[in-house]
């Protein structure tokens, strides 16, 4: 793989980590995965520079506006994507909306299928 584009995952489910991450394999992407929005962060400003977040909207209790945010000020160039299931308190329609409006370049709902993801990281990462 020559100069690989780099993904920073954020998601608190290591099973959806593990699904995204093994949906990308065969992709010349390379994943670096954080559990949570401040590991993100430490993840940002330890590492080279990454091509494209893919964001769970829902981190634990929290969304991801903070995180969004963060990266859009400092990291001007990095793209994101946002992932989401629900949860409960907030229907998808206005999680998206709100992704949208946040700067995500990329709303995708949960479940998503591989296809449906590895189109949606070309189109953020070009």
């Amino acid at each position: 793989m020559i100069n690989p584009k780099r993904v920073l995952l954020v998601d608190d489910d290591p099973g959806i980590r593990t699904m995204i991450s093994a949906f990308l394999a065969t992709t010349d992407y390379e994943i670096t995965e954080a559990d949570s929005a401040e590991a993100a962060l430490r993840e940002l400003s330890v590492s080279q520079k990454f091509d494209l977040a893919i964001i769970d909207f829902w981190l634990g209790k929290d969304h991801a506006i903070g995180i969004m945010d963060e990266i859009i000020s400092r990291f001007h160039d990095l793209s994101i994507i946002i992932i989401s299931g629900g949860n409960g308190s907030m229907d998808l329609e206005k999680t998206e909306a709100i992704s949208d409006a946040s700067g995500a370049v990329v709303f995708l709902q949960k479940p998503f299928r591989k296809a449906d993801l590895v189109a949606a990281v070309a189109s953020a990462t070009e």
